[in-house]
């Protein structure tokens, strides 16, 4: 192992010589001198200040819904310059180290600029800290977003109990390394603080990296270069000796996150690598009165008969244990618990987020460490969970989409997707000085001059159009059914672009093989690195809008065409109780594990032809859940639409009484089979000639296939053809159109 005197430390990995400068001006002036880094030689960092922002902020938490930067002027509305002072200093070393992916710099210089605005006597950011600010060392995780209140309430807790130390006792630790190590862990907080507080201190021996999960996979995937061949008790010690070795080795500065290192650690990584969010539904008997997971800062969960469990398995390890340890249970009980000990103990990671619910009143925390199993009798296993707040949150004031994602009836349930709901209710807000996301304005679709623009482009009357746009609003899944050529999809497409930007609409067209798995989820060929095939999950087009509906409040609009040629139960199967019930959330076939619900900004526009199958004939459970408009020949508005279209030149147009005179020849018993006008509108339409090219090759083959077997070809070309129509209308034929007409 290393002594701790060597010389030999580790070459900084990333290209932050200022942000590792300023960082250690913090542990020398701030934990060292007790001086201000903003006005040098200033008495600051001590105990009489810290106690002050200790009264202000942490004793006296503002449970508002304002933003984060408002609640904390209240809060020091009545604290001294030096206490104002020094939360501006905080919030400049929460901000230091991160990327600008992560936060921009010109969010960091007003986020720590706005605190210093409020005080009498005005500070400003040194110039070496403002360049600081343009590096960048790390994501930081939980700390940079959502848990900033807490990051700064464990940093003044950690500052109380550093000023309560013996002073000499203080200059002892701020020159080891380890000691250093020793007591900013004993002293705990969140992993995004107590990770920047050793790297920025002592870069030479700490690794830039703020996931503790990653720590710990990096020393498994890498123990062999360990004395011995594997880990100590030490995980700290064990990864400087590893970088060390890898240092020796090639000579150079060595980043774990770059290749080929982090192709040795990452495989394992979960997808996306992101923070989630878990719903952990308390022990039997717990739901009513206080939380002992509060109360001892954790989460449990049983495994009394699981036996000894290493510390990273996967999902076949923890099946094998659930069968060994719990065959007497029924095989369905013993495949849930396999599922919510590999949530538990695999895929819930430190510094993930945990709610759980007692007396409809939700307690939202941050997952502290790796899982553990006691050797007792009744043994559970056990997470440390930081609860931070001081009292639970109404339920009731949860947006829906979160309460249904907290109904499911499992133990344990991945709500990653409320995570952005969720921490806007327990007032964890993401970055609240950073510029506003460019999102387009807020418009009325019920605008009536918008509604007059979109009739005049489309010839639909505008009091019917808001009635439609009212009815898709108010229903959220709607059905435009009728013959061919009433211009169903054309109309779809308008209506949604109509009611949000093109980018957030979708079609799909169904047909007869067309299925759930590809409608929403399901699993694909694919090939894998060793030239084998396996299968990978992929969603449909309808999870994909819903998952980008979720991060995005726009209407997103799925337009489904010819609904009615497919098996339409077999497609939506679970889906058809979130199309009734949006408020309430779902098991999924193929991700069991995870809450489902349909976000309310999703709509569903369907087309059905009616000429190829009635909607008599559909599903009852679709004909409950979809609002049905028809869109027939004969009735308003299709029936004048092409008379709209033609505007003023619809008096010596011949098309209107074409059209009229034709389905006039149709027996009303095949309504379903009268022709729309969107043949007729086009240009072609507007010459004889023309005109005869669709009678010819798209009017009579429509109704020689719907009248095969009752009207020969002839029959249909004298009841139907062009040259009859025109009889019928009393207009004079055209012998050139007549001749291409009857031309074969």
């Amino acid at each position: 192992m290393i002594d701790p005197s060597t010389s030999e430390v580790l070459i900084p990995a990333r290209d932050d010589d200022g942000i590792r400068a300023v960082g250690r001006e913090y542990i020398d002036l701030g934990f060292g001198e007790g001086t201000s880094l903003f006005d040098r030689g200033r008495p600051l960092w001590n105990a009489e200040t810290v106690g002050e922002l200790h009264r202000c902020y942490n004793l006296r938490p503002d449970e508002g819904s304002d933003k984060f930067h408002e609640k904390l002027e209240r809060q020091l509305a009545d604290a001294s310059d030096d206490a104002k002072l020094l939360m501006a200093e905080l919030l400049a070393l929460q901000s230091l180290p991160l990327l600008k992916g992560n936060l921009r710099p010109s969010s960091k210089i007003e986020r720590v600029e706005r605190v210093l605005h409020w005080m009498r006597k005005r500070v400003e950011i040194p110039d070496h800290v403002l360049d600081a600010f343009h590096e960048g060392t790390w994501n930081g995780g939980t700390g940079a977003h959502t848990m900033l209140w807490k990051w700064l309430f464990d940093a003044v807790e950690l500052l109380t109990s550093w000023f309560r130390l013996p002073e000499d006792e203080r200059s002892r630790i701020i020159a080891d390394p380890w000691a250093w190590r020793d007591w900013v862990r004993t002293a705990g907080g969140m992993a995004s603080m107590t990770e920047a507080l050793l790297y920025l201190a002592f870069p030479g021996y700490f690794l830039p990296i703020v996931n503790v999960e990653h720590k710990r996979r990096i020393r498994a995937a890498f123990g062999h270069l360990l004395p011995h061949g594997e880990a100590t008790g030490d995980p700290d010690r064990d990864l400087f000796e590893i970088t060390l070795r890898l240092q020796r080795q090639h000579g150079d500065r060595i980043d774990l996150y770059k290749r080929p290192f982090r192709d040795e650690w990452r495989t394992a990584i979960r997808p996306g690598d992101e923070q989630r969010a878990w719903f952990l539904r308390p022990p039997q008997g717990g739901e009513t009165g206080p939380s002992p997971w509060t109360d001892q800062g954790s989460i449990t969960f049983p495994g009394a008969r699981l036996g000894p469990l290493p510390q990273t398995m996967d999902r076949a390890v923890i099946r094998s244990a659930v069968e060994s340890g719990y065959g007497h249970l029924d095989y369905a009980d013993r495949l849930a618990l396999t599922t919510e000990i590999h949530s538990f103990w695999s895929l819930i990671q430190p510094d993930d987020l945990v709610v759980t619910v007692v007396d409809d009143r939700l307690w939202a925390g941050v997952v502290k460490s790796e899982p553990t199993l006691g050797t007792e009798p009744g043994a559970e296993l056990h997470r440390e969970v930081d609860w931070y707040n001081e009292r639970p949150m109404a339920l009731a004031n949860a947006p829906q989409s979160l309460r249904a994602a907290l109904q499911r009836s499992d133990r344990i349930v991945d709500i990653s997707g409320e995570l952005k709901e969720l921490s806007q209710l327990i007032g964890l807000e993401a970055d609240s000085t950073e510029e506003a996301r460019q999102t387009p304005p807020v418009v009325d679709p019920l605008d009536p001059a918008r509604l007059q623009r979109l009739s005049e482009r489309i010839h639909y009357d505008p009091d019917w159009l808001g009635d439609l746009v009212s009815l898709v609003k108010s229903r959220k899944q709607i059905v435009l059914y009728g013959p061919p050529g009433t211009g169903k999809t054309y109309l779809a497409q308008e209506l949604a672009a109509h009611l949000t930007d093109r980018d957030a609409v979708e079609l799909v067209q169904f047909h007869s093989s067309y299925s759930y798995e590809d409608f929403f989820e399901g699993f694909r060929p694919t090939p894998a690195k060793d030239g084998s095939v396996g299968f990978e999950l992929r969603p449909g087009p309808l999870r994909d809008l819903a998952r980008k509906a979720h991060n995005d409040p726009r209407p997103h609009v799925l337009i489904i065409d010819e609904m009615n040629r497919a098996d339409l139960s077999r497609v939506f199967g679970e889906l058809y109780f979130l199309l009734e019930y949006r408020e309430r959330s779902v098991r999924l076939q193929y991700s069991p594990g995870e809450s489902f619900s349909l976000p309310e900004n999703v709509y569903l526009i369907g087309t059905m032809n009616t000429a190829d199958r009635s909607i008599a004939l559909l599903d009852a459970a679709i004909r409950r859940r979809f609002a049905f408009e028809e869109m027939h020949p004969e009735e308003w508005p299709v029936r004048d639409l092409l008379t709209r279209s033609l505007g003023g030149d619809a008096t010596d147009d011949p098309r209107p009484a074409l059209l009229r005179a034709l389905n006039e020849a149709i027996p009303e018993s095949d309504r379903d089979f009268k022709i729309g006008p969107s043949y007729l509108m086009g240009s072609e339409a507007e010459t004889d000639a023309g005109l005869a090219r669709i009678w010819r090759h798209d009017l009579l083959p429509l109704l020689e296939e719907h009248f095969h077997g009752r009207l020969g070809r002839t029959e249909i070309n004298d009841r139907f053809g062009l040259d009859a129509v025109r009889r019928a209308t009393g207009a004079a034929a055209n012998p050139d159109a007549d001749r291409e007409q009857n031309a074969t």
